[in-house]
């Protein structure tokens, strides 16, 4: 999950149809559902990388040393990404993040790249160290932040509520149930990813 370079409220567009899953994922009491199935959102320019490579935390190579660049001109101190790798129950959240990092990197590359959605399908064991993100709860005291507003447009638009909730006090399994943000600390082999296609 990550915020840097945000786009702006009317750069963000809705998924389009063939990712549009929230309805059938969507229980009685409001929460999204789970399984051994997760999706992550990433840029078309990496996707052979990915497939050849897998998924692994900070694993946008290029974009990171450029933002390190970029730190470094304007006297800032540069990061380490140690980030997990993220990941969500839906494709239509998925898409989100797609465009975020669409944006970002288009802003350095200047490639018109385009927002990409991956499945991931995971064995009992590799599934079972998914893990809620509280480190939604940054989104959430962010005033505007765009991914609560996108998550609440959804929810209303499937007839549900997305109440505020106390971050401080709030069940760390919210984030995933309601927000749907998950997150592994282990690298996903090629072999589990496959692209979302508009034909499959």
């Amino acid at each position: 999950m990550s915020t840097e370079n945000t786009i702006e409220s009317g750069d963000l567009k809705g998924a389009p149809a063939y990712l549009k899953d929230l309805s059938s994922l969507m229980l009685e009491d409001g929460n999204i559902a789970t399984s051994n199935v997760w999706y992550h959102g990433t840029t078309s320019s990496l996707v052979k990388s990915i497939k050849n490579k897998g998924l692994h935390g900070g694993g946008d190579a290029a974009w990171i040393k450029r933002t390190q660049g970029t730190l470094q001109t304007v006297g800032n101190r540069t990061f380490e990404s140690k980030d997990p790798v993220f990941l969500t129950q839906s494709k239509e959240l998925a898409y989100f993040w797609a465009q975020q990092r669409v944006h970002s990197r288009n802003i350095y590359f200047k490639k018109d790249e385009t927002p990409v959605v991956l499945k991931v399908t995971l064995n009992e064991d590799d599934n079972a160290k998914i893990n809620p993100d509280a480190g939604g709860a940054a989104l959430i005291m962010e005033p505007g932040n765009e991914y609560i507003i996108y998550v609440k447009d959804l929810f209303i638009a499937n007839g549900k509520d997305l109440d505020d909730f106390d971050q401080t006090k709030a069940d760390r399994m919210i984030y995933l149930t309601r927000l749907g943000l998950a997150y592994t600390n282990d690298y996903i082999p090629g072999k589990f990813i496959e692209v979302v296609a508009e034909d499959s």
